[in-house]
């Protein structure tokens, strides 16, 4: 944890002050320069904390991910098994409008549903993410309120 004024990180325990109307988390060090506001015995509340929700549409890393031409690879294992648009649709539970969306690539299948389709036509859809691509190195720059506020001692004046 980094502190709120100076920027430095925390060692021991955070503190919390008020400076000018604003609750700011600081290091023992910056506490000077506020008004520390005392914490009440935390209590637990009787209340479940709330679960976060799973969403299919969050990426995770390690997913694995769906092929470029998925497309092609879909229809041509389907024409190869002599299979029509209908029969595989009806073999995977889906409508035949979404293979032949995905047969388009007007549509990218959902993990799930690729995985369906690799074992009915026994073909490769999903691919390891590559790892050896390293992502750019992005330089965090935090401002802190020290960095542009005008500190000033208490009880001193400027001469």
């Amino acid at each position: 944890m980094h502190c709120e004024l100076c920027g430095q990180v925390i060692t021991g325990q955070p503190m919390k002050i008020w400076i000018e109307g604003a609750q700011l988390t600081v290091c023992p060090n910056c506490a000077r320069y506020g008004s520390i506001i005392r914490q009440k015995a935390s209590s637990k509340s009787s209340q479940p904390s709330p679960k976060p929700r799973t969403s299919q549409s969050k990426l995770s890393i390690e997913a694995p991910m769906v092929i470029k031409n998925y497309g092609s690879v879909i229809k041509q294992a389907r024409e190869h098994l002599g299979l029509t648009q209908e029969q595989l649709a009806k073999m995977i539970g889906e409508k035949e409008s979404i293979i032949r969306r995905l047969e388009t690539q007007r549509m990218t299948p959902t993990i799930e549903l690729a995985k369906k389709l690799e074992k009915v036509l026994k073909v490769r859809l999903l691919e390891a993410p590559q790892e050896d691509r390293e992502l750019p190195k992005v330089k965090k720059i935090e401002l802190t309120l020290g960095d542009v506020a005008v500190i000033k001692e208490r009880g001193k004046s400027k001469s």
